[in-house]
């Protein structure tokens, strides 16, 4: 009689599931449960306040009153007046794109998945500025590559560095950045080193990847072109997440011609079309000139945010802690003396009543260990001096 084995599905995972550790959602509900009243700087969203939820409502009924159109399979590449809509649009950015390199997609994260997809494979490798987008670090892992994170100052990506990077990686096909107003660090990369990574990309023949989630939330400092204003050939991904709402799922890539066919078939594997009433409900709720108003309002808003976050910082934190001072986007990257690290404040600041993301998370090496991502743009300003008056106090205490 043969043994039986006892065996579970987990023997059938794929290896690249391997990437995959515990969600840190879990680690982030398990530590606001330490305090009863705990203020979350984990947020990279828009605050409740600044949902257009009234717009919204009137420009989805707008649309249910002609849906029978919009109910069946189509839009692949994205509504077109949608489309058209987000190339004149980016002409205020100096890009110049037309509907026909424009694909819309479920936020930018799905854009960058999609171009994934396309670019890489087992074994190649992506350059990425360290720290970076934790959700990129991800992606480019869900495809078996090789993430090498690219040393930053206060401007962002140093190009010796990247030069010196690229020149030891024969396998890299990909650089990843975010440029203007950088998650999680906050950095915005001047003209000169943006000009110089274009040209050391064209130079070895990498593609370029550039996020631009927070492009339009400047509130202060010099207003700096994309890269993609700067070399047609860069994969752009933009998003209304930021402006509008993240549940929404309506984002965009722009790419040149040979790669937006590619990424038009990866997306018809992948799911077909766009929500098609979301994409007509965005379109209604961004005319005449609403979502231009829009935006005022939200720099006023996020930039009072940010200026309490940074005073609070100023009068809370103790001699050998540092940070950023972005001039837009929604986050203030922290640094710590090195003998404490990040993921000891995590620990005893939930006990003290504040959460925020530690910096390895966002480290392609995980070698961020005194780093502390805070995010302004969910906290109202007599929470966020709360929140870092306890981060002080629990950083004093490990101090």
């Amino acid at each position: 009689m043969s043994q039986v084995v006892s065996r579970t599905l987990s023997d059938r995972f794929a290896d690249r599931t391997n990437v995959f550790g515990s969600s840190i959602w879990t680690d982030i509900l398990t530590h606001k449960e330490k305090h009863t009243d705990p203020v979350y700087f984990g947020d990279g969203a828009p605050a409740p306040e600044m949902l257009p939820i009234r717009r919204l409502a009137q420009s989805n009924a707008h649309v249910w009153e002609d849906a029978t159109g919009a109910l069946a399979y189509g839009d692949q590449q994205g509504w077109l007046p949608l489309r058209e809509w987000i190339a004149t649009n980016l002409q205020n950015r100096s890009i110049d794109a037309t509907a026909a390199n424009i694909m819309t997609t479920a936020g930018s994260t799905q854009a960058l998945d999609f171009a994934a997809r396309v670019f890489l494979q087992p074994g190649d490798a992506v350059i990425a500025e360290n720290p970076t987008f934790l959700g990129a670090i991800d992606i480019f892992h869900t495809y078996e590559a090789e993430v090498i994170g690219v040393e930053c100052d206060a401007d962002g990506m140093l190009m010796d560095k990247l030069e010196e990077t690229i020149l030891n990686t024969p396998n890299a096909k990909v650089i990843y950045t975010i440029p203007t107003f950088q998650n999680p660090a906050g950095t915005n990369m001047p003209l000169e080193r943006r000009q110089r990574l274009v040209e050391l990309a064209r130079e070895h023949n990498l593609a370029i990847f550039e996020d631009d989630p927070y492009g339009d939330l400047q509130y202060s400092g010099e207003v700096i072109p994309p890269l993609r204003a700067l070399d047609d050939q860069v994969i752009y991904f933009g998003t209304f997440s930021k402006v509008i709402a993240p549940g929404l799922r309506v984002g965009y890539v722009v790419a040149p011609t040979e790669v937006a066919v590619k990424l038009l078939a990866t997306r018809e594997v992948a799911d077909v079309n766009n929500d098609r009433i979301t994409m007509r409900t965005v379109y209604h709720t961004i005319q005449d000139d609403f979502l231009t108003g829009h935006i005022e309002e939200c720099r006023d808003f996020y930039r009072s945010r940010r200026d309490a976050m940074l005073a609070a910082l100023e009068r809370e934190m103790p001699e050998g802690v540092s940070w950023s001072r972005p001039d837009g986007g929604f986050f203030v990257w922290i640094t710590l003396p090195d003998h404490i690290t990040s993921e000891q404040i995590f620990d005893v600041a939930a006990e003290y009543g504040v959460v925020a993301f530690p910096g390895k998370w966002f480290d392609p090496q995980k070698q961020h260990a005194h780093s502390i991502r805070l995010s302004f743009s969910t906290v109202p300003e007599d929470r966020i001096a709360l929140g870092i008056e306890r981060l002080g106090a629990a950083i004093r205490s490990v101090m």
